[in-house]
């Protein structure tokens, strides 16, 4: 045994070794050089059929053997002072010995690469990156040109070399497939091509404000296609010359194409409503075209960012707590319903996998406890009663079980039905009894033991609810789970706004990940909008209904022209057939009259804005006795306030005049008539970039060093900041602005 692991051991060293030596090497010898090297007897590549001997890897010249050297390793007497191109290098390099003078030069040479298997061959350029192996490798014999375009070999590449892909191809299910079924190589070369493409348009993002808008939407309709190379510019390393820049755009472009899939999920509802039938059974209507940890997954994909938890990898993450529970109970297949359930209930608290550690009125409304993903995700799995239900429910239904959450007037539990025509001890049921499915409850939020009907009853009646019960002891439908964790996420929000505290004990709340705080504010409350919309049936006739979703989108609308103009694209795909539907019948007379179309015009303002260019501003044009003391970038302190912050813009036109320049904000009449310098800041208050501060009010700040300087409410603008400045400098103690277009001397 010992022998074959040395063996194998030797053997994949090799490979590295080849795939090592192939990648210094062939890069610095063009097929010129090549052809050349052939020429002169370094290299043979195959010309014709009748030139077999001269094919790649045909050693030549004498072979020999010495009395000191292993019998598994041949020598040649080389004609030629260079080594072949494909001759490998020995792994370790045995020590230098002393030996005698000898008459004969004899050079030691392992194996040739050209007398390796196909396979093996193969193998090694899996170390290679496939642009290479197209450019270089495949040009250089027939036998590599054929091996370089075998179709395992790709499949490799698209495995490893791409994480995400766009539904559209259907990637998982090409990889259960049979291999010849898919060009693969085409597949791999498709996405290359979309890579480069959506580089050059984050390229133009970065590097000027027309059109903006325009170029994210192109890259938003790649999809998931353009996950992986927007992730690659969000962690680009803090030496690139625009870091910030190119990190908050990416994100922002990677955060629309979230936005997209979250909110698809949630279209699934609208799909489903529109398409029910009285066949459809209780399990489809309580689901509503949903799966209950997507749907409430959609709420994480709106403040991801670049962070790990998308759909996919919640349900890979229930997958493998399923698998673990299962692991653990080995038995589970042979337990009954009610057996089943407990035993759920018991490994989740005894694993610490939902609720609440220790919870207060105010960590209860944190924002982290209202996401599944994060729950799923954190150390201390921290959720609310509505999210830990929805985790028992989807564990349940992948041990072997029918578990839904039941909401209940401030408390939610998880509902457990038997199988028809069984007990929940797995007793068969009489005829007359069949009819009616056995339910048993449980709180996985705060107990690991099966709670009685008359203790929720009574319950029920603390709250002073003393009819209807039967009604609300029945499973919740996923789209009314999902709109009580909307109004979940509100709460925390709203706790956030009004709680009067310091900001820094605030943070906590609404904080994610370290420093991300000011990067969730927003999106928070637009996914909770976002929920209100798409969770309410199309119901034309319903008066109230319709009223009622109106407003919702007047304040989506609001939310997005100020905070996500990146959006225009999912607005008209999903918003505007919607608002044409819930118009009145007697309203849809014309295209003119339509409530869309107030919509879409204001969309085309916004796309007309965005490939604009600005006049820009110029401390030279100003008039005599007129001076702006501070520059773009600077850091400075309220002098009243005492928060920090940092300069966006000036204007001399009073403080209306500074709110024109930007895309996304409303315009409003300058206050004609004052001189005295106004700027538009961001602010480490609540993150926003809109506040307009007069310059008696501004004290510069004088830094210099890294970000470690920063204050620390500066530190956690620092992701945000990327929209304005290519990268703080730490030498000049200010950041390097991007807005050269509308501030050419700044």
């Amino acid at each position: 045994m010992k022998g074959v692991k040395s063996s194998l051991s030797y053997a994949i060293g090799q490979v590295k070794l080849e795939a090592a030596w192939l990648r210094q090497k062939l890069p610095l010898r063009p097929m010129a050089c090549l052809v050349k090297s052939a020429c002169d007897g370094h290299l043979q590549p195959a010309r014709s059929t009748s030139k077999r001997k001269t094919q790649l890897g045909q050693p030549h010249g004498t072979k020999l053997r010495t009395s000191h050297q292993p019998s598994d390793i041949s020598t040649f007497r080389h004609s030629t002072p260079s080594r072949s191109v494909f001759a490998p290098v020995p792994l370790h390099r045995p020590p230098t010995t002393h030996r005698p003078p000898s008459t004969a030069t004899i050079v030691i040479a392992m194996p040739s690469f050209g007398s390796l298997p196909d396979e093996l061959i193969q193998q090694i350029l899996q170390y290679l990156e496939p642009e290479h192996v197209l450019a270089t490798v495949a040009l250089v014999s027939h036998r590599l040109n054929r091996i370089a375009d075998e179709p395992l070999l790709w499949k490799y590449y698209c495995q490893t070399r791409f994480r995400y892909w766009q539904s559209e191809h259907r990637f998982h299910d090409k990889l259960r497939g049979q291999l010849h079924d898919v060009n693969w190589k085409a597949l791999y070369l498709l996405r290359l091509r979309r890579n480069s493409r959506i580089a050059h348009l984050v390229d133009g993002i970065v590097a000027s404000r027309v059109s903006r808008l325009e170029k994210t939407e192109q890259i938003c309709q790649y999809g998931y296609d353009a996950k992986d190379y927007l992730l690659t510019q969000c962690r680009v390393d803090e030496s690139v010359e625009d870091v910030l820049a190119r990190r908050y755009y990416s994100c922002t472009v990677l955060d629309s194409i979230h936005r997209s899939l979250a909110i698809e999920e949630w279209a699934k509802y609208q799909r489903f409503i529109q398409r029910v039938s009285p066949t459809v059974s209780n399990i489809e209507r309580l689901n509503g075209g949903m799966r209950l940890e997507r749907a409430l997954g959609a709420f994480d994909m709106f403040m991801l960012h670049d962070n790990e938890g998308d759909l996919d990898e919640i349900c890979k993450l229930l997958d493998d707590i399923a698998s673990r529970f299962r692991a653990a109970n080995p038995d589970l297949d042979r337990a009954t319903t009610r057996g089943k359930a407990i035993a759920l209930a018991r490994w989740l608290h005894a694993n610490n996998m939902t609720g609440l550690n220790d919870p207060t009125e105010e960590t209860y409304r944190y924002l982290r406890n209202c996401l599944i993903g994060r729950a799923l995700r954190d150390d201390q799995h921290p959720s609310l009663p509505i999210i830990s239900a929805a985790i028992y429910s989807a564990l349940a239904s992948r041990s072997g079980f029918e578990a839904y959450p039941c909401a209940l007037p401030n408390q939610v539990h998880a509902i457990v039905l038997a199988p028809p025509g069984v007990s929940l001890d797995g007793a068969v049921l009489s005829p007359g009894q069949a009819n009616h499915q056995q339910t048993m409850f449980l709180d996985p939020y705060g107990s690991d033991e099966e709670v009685s009907v008359d203790h929720i009853q009574n319950l029920l009646f603390r709250l002073g609810i003393f009819a209807g019960h039967d009604d609300m002891l029945r499973p919740t439908s996923t789209d009314l789970i999902v709109m009580r964790t909307a109004q979940n996420i509100r709460a925390s929000f709203t706790s956030f706004r009004t709680i009067d505290r310091p900001l820094s004990q605030l943070i906590p709340m609404i904080e994610l990940n370290r420093g991300d705080w000011a990067r969730n504010l927003q999106p928070a409350l637009y996914s909770m909008i976002w929920a209100s919309i798409m969770m309410v049936p199309i119901l034309p006739e319903n008066d109230e209904v319709r009223w009622d979703w109106q407003q919702d989108v007047r304040d989506l609308l609001t939310y997005f022209y100020e905070y996500f103009p990146e959006d225009s694209w999912l607005i008209e795909k999903y918003v505007c057939p919607m608002y044409d539907t819930f118009a009145a019948p007697t309203h849809q007379q014309s295209n003119w009259e339509l409530p869309s179309k107030r919509v879409r015009d204001q969309i085309r303002d916004i796309r007309h804005v965005d490939a604009s260019a600005r006049v820009p501003r110029r401390r030279s044009e100003l008039a005599d006795g007129i001076r702006v003391r501070f520059r773009v970038g600077q850091v400075f302190k309220h002098k009243r306030y005492d928060y920090h912050g940092i300069i966006l813009g000036w204007t001399t036109e009073g403080a209306g005049g500074i709110t024109n320049w930007d895309q996304s904000s409303p315009s409003r009449e300058s206050w004609r008539g004052y001189s005295e310098p106004y700027y538009r800041c961001m602010v480490g208050t609540d993150g926003s970039d809109h506040h307009i501060i007069a310059e008696g009010s501004i004290e510069a700040v004088k830094l210099r060093g890294g970000l470690e300087v920063l204050p620390t409410e500066i530190k956690d603008l620092v992701p945000m900041a990327g929209k304005f400045f290519k990268r703080w400098d730490g030498e000049a103690g200010v950041f390097v602005s991007n807005l050269r277009e509308l501030f050419p001397e700044d």
